[in-house]
């Protein structure tokens, strides 16, 4: 289980702990998937919504895209299915140190997505809902660079100063300076300050790198490789990390390209994560 050691100033200022991306975060990855949905996915998940209750019929990913953070305090034996806690110098992922299955806490999010392929068209009533917003969080949650870093706590223990404008704050307008852990920056500070409105960012990454020619097959992988892929991406952005722990538009620079990848490749691989699932008529019986 994560633990924190930190100076009850910082605690104070940087608010509460990050859990994953933040709402703006995840609700752009479910909103990405739900417009890449097939009809047969489309079709299944309405029926889920509906048999828990007729308003939720139309409901969108987005509205319950964050709720496996709401449900994590008070089920402790699903805190580990949001990371996976590799070493940051790491290339492999090695299952019997990073995903041990009698953890109290749950083993890691690669085995939880893994099981999840079965379990949102398998389980029944509130349990296959239940499956069904754990898949649309932890798909996001596992392209957040820093939910694959076991150090310093995924950057938990890490305190930097943020001195970014990004691209809402322009021409006179100066930049606040915040107090914030770095894997709070990376979970929604990075995503404040590029657009006012999750909407938006939607929006620029349809027209932006979701029609780059880099986006084409990137919705393949598993759940390990898509790990290693935003580990390969951590160790990029905890290395730009300036030594003073002074975040400024240099950092931001060189940051949204991968911030940018990572939600739309989470939108994608969400999207066939489900269409993929819900084309299957089988059941595990594991």
């Amino acid at each position: 289980m994560r633990t924190f050691s930190v100076a009850c100033l910082f605690v104070t200022i940087s608010g509460t702990t990050a859990l994953g991306w933040g709402q703006e975060g995840h609700a752009i990855v479910a909103e990405i998937a739900q417009r890449r949905l097939n009809d047969t996915a489309r079709a299944a998940i309405s029926t889920i919504m509906t048999n828990i209750s007729p308003a939720l019929k139309q409901a969108s990913l987005a509205s319950f895209a964050s709720w496996a953070d709401d449900y994590r305090p008070l089920h402790h034996e699903t805190t580990n299915w949001h990371f996976v806690d590799i070493p940051l110098k790491e290339e492999v992922y090695d299952p019997t140190r990073e995903c041990k299955p009698d953890d109290p806490n749950g083993d890691c999010i690669i085995a939880e997505l893994e099981r999840l392929k079965n379990d949102v068209r398998c389980k029944t009533g509130e349990e296959q809902f239940n499956a069904l917003k754990f898949a649309v969080h932890f798909v996001g949650d596992i392209q957040q660079p820093l939910h694959t870093v076991l150090d310093e706590v995924g950057g938990n223990n890490i305190f930097v100063e943020v001195q970014i404008k990004g691209l809402v704050c322009t021409g006179s307008c100066v930049p606040t300076t915040d107090f914030a852990k770095f894997h709070a920056v990376w979970d929604t500070t990075l995503i404040q300050k590029t657009v006012f409105a999750w909407g938006s960012y939607v929006e620029r990454l349809e027209a932006g790198w979701l029609k780059s020619s880099e986006a084409l097959g990137a919705d393949g992988g598993t759940p390990t490789s898509w790990a290693l892929e935003a580990h390969k991406a951590a160790q990029v952005v905890w290395s730009a990390k300036p030594a003073n722990n002074i975040l400024n538009d240099s950092y931001y620079q060189a940051a949204l390209p991968i911030l940018d990848r990572q939600l739309a490749v989470g939108g994608l691989r969400l999207a066939r994560f489900l269409n993929e699932a819900f084309a299957s008529q089988s059941c595990s019986t594991k």
